[in-house]
């Protein structure tokens, strides 16, 4: 597998998301090939099916800002104390992520 940088939007995503989860003691950071790395410690996530955990990313759509950048798809990675646990990928429904949550 080559390895590539993240897209301006995986990274500024993974920024906004890094925020966020704080409040719930999770850690976010940008990996390579446009990964989001989620690194929970104190939350049992092997309770979470992976269905749950993206409702838990799409519900984050409405608590952060748009970037305003072009979208790409982004992989998800959660691991549980340093344990990889789940990935999925969420491609983009628009072409520039832009929204008002207002």
């Amino acid at each position: 597998m080559e390895i590539n940088e993240s897209s301006e939007y995986a990274k500024a995503r993974a920024l906004l998301l890094a925020e966020y989860f704080s409040q719930r003691g999770w850690l976010v950071t940008a990996g390579k090939n446009n990964c989001i790395l989620i690194y929970v410690q104190n939350e049992e996530i092997y309770n979470f099916t992976e269905d749950q955990l993206m409702e838990i990313i799409c519900e984050s759509d409405w608590h952060i800002a748009g970037t305003g950048l072009k979208t790409s798809p982004v992989t998800y990675m959660f691991y549980y104390r340093g344990e990889f646990y789940k990935k999925f990928e969420v491609l983009s429904s628009s072409e520039y992520d832009i929204y008002d949550n207002d």
